[in-house]
C-alpha cells in the first residue's frame, strides 16, 4: 500500500488527510480541519497579514509534525483562493519553504474544480438514488472561492467563481442576525454574478445537488443533532430537502452568538453558514434541484483518487 498525506490550504480552513492507497481504494489513517480565518484584508488590500502568515505557519507546522509520525513519504499541500489571490503570495510560500522545507503548489480554480469532480465522482458512484444516470450539479463551498461542476458520466462543465462565503460577507455586510433586505441583496449579488451557470444549467438540466464536504459536513452533523439519524457509507449520504429547510428555518433567525450554542455546527463554521445556507437555498430553487447527495470528500481526496488512477 502506498501512504500519502494531502493538505488543502483554504481561505477559512486548512485540511489534512493521511492515508493508505491502492489502484482500487483507499483507508484514510487521519484526517482533520482547522481554522486559518485568510480573508480578512483579501478584498481591500488584497493581501494575507502577518497575522495571517502566522496561522499558516503555526497550522502547517501542526500537521507536519503530525505526519512525521505516520512515516509518510509522499506530501502535497495544495493552496487554493486566498494564496493564489493574495499579492504577496511569493513572500508566503518562501516563508513556508524556509521554516518548514514543503513545497506548496498553488493550483488555478480549474484545476481545483477538476479535483473536486474527481474526488466526488469516485464518492457518490453508490449513492445516486435515481437510475437515469442524469447530470448532477456538485457545489464546493469555500471561504474564498466556490466550485461549481454539472457532470454525468464525465465533467460536462466547471468553473470556479471568486464567490467564497469570507469574501461574500464582504460584499453583503450582513447585520446579525440578517435580516430580509440582506438576503434580497444576496440572491441580487448571486443572479449578477453566477450568469456562466445559469447558461450551463440551463443547458444541460442536472437534478441531483451534490455537496462536496466543508459546510456539508457540519449540516449532516446539524440534521442528525436535531432532527434525526442519517443512513451514510463512509463517503455520502443522501437527504430529504424538508431537513435541510427545516435548519435553515432555525438557523437563519439566529445570532452569531446564538449559532456558536445549535446543536451539530462546529464553533469555526458559526460565521459562515448562514452565507452558506443562502447560496444552497438559492440554486435548490433557482435551478429545481430534486435529490440532495452529500458527499465527505473533496479537493484532498481527489488529490488521492488521482494517485489511485495512475497505478491502474
Amino acid at each position: 500500500m502506498n501512504r500519502i498525506a494531502v493538505i488543502d490550504m483554504g481561505t477559512n480552513t486548512f485540511n489534512l488527510i493521511i492515508a493508505e492507497y491502492s489502484a482500487h481504494s483507499f483507508k484514510a489513517l487521519y484526517s482533520d480541519k482547522q481554522p486559518v480565518k485568510l480573508g480578512q484584508k483579501l478584498k481591500e488590500e488584497h493581501i494575507i497579514d502577518t497575522s495571517g502568515i502566522s496561522r499558516i505557519i503555526q497550522t502547517v507546522t501542526y500537521y507536519k509534525n503530525i505526519i512525521e509520525k505516520y512515516q509518510v513519504t509522499d506530501i502535497k499541500a495544495i493552496a487554493t483562493s486566498s494564496i493564489r489571490t493574495a499579492k504577496n503570495q511569493k513572500e508566503i510560500l518562501d516563508t513556508i519553504t524556509t521554516k518548514l522545507g514543503l513545497n506548496v503548489e498553488v493550483i488555478d480554480g480549474e484545476r481545483e474544480a477538476e479535483l473536486i469532480y474527481i474526488a466526488n465522482q469516485f464518492a457518490i458512484q453508490n449513492c445516486r438514488q435515481d437510475n437515469s444516470h442524469s447530470p448532477y450539479f456538485i457545489m464546493d463551498i469555500g471561504g474564498g472561492s466556490t466550485e461549481f461542476i454539472i457532470a454525468q458520466q464525465q465533467a460536462l462543465w466547471k468553473q470556479s467563481f471568486l464567490l467564497g462565503m469570507a469574501r461574500l460577507i464582504d460584499e453583503i455586510q450582513p447585520s446579525d442576525p440578517i435580516t430580509p433586505d440582506d438576503i434580497n441583496r444576496v440572491f441580487a449579488y448571486l443572479d449578477n454574478t453566477l450568469q456562466p451557470l445559469h447558461n450551463a444549467v440551463q443547458q444541460f438540466q442536472p437534478e441531483t445537488l451534490v455537496g462536496s464536504s466543508g459546510v456539508f459536513d457540519s449540516i449532516v452533523e446539524m440534521i442528525e443533532a436535531n432532527i434525526r439519524v442519517l443512513s451514510k457509507t463512509e463517503s455520502c449520504c443522501c437527504i430529504e430537502k424538508d431537513d435541510f429547510y427545516n435548519i435553515y428555518h432555525q438557523i437563519l433567525p439566529l445570532s452569531y452568538a446564538e449559532r456558536l450554542n445549535f446543536k451539530g455546527l462546529i464553533s469555526m463554521r458559526a460565521d459562515m453558514i448562514v452565507m452558506s445556507l443562502l447560496l444552497i437555498d438559492y440554486v435548490l430553487k433557482k435551478y429545481s434541484l430534486q435529490s440532495i447527495i452529500i458527499s465527505f470528500y473533496s479537493l484532498k481526496e481527489g488529490v488521492i483518487v488521482e494517485k489511485m488512477k495512475a497505478l491502474k
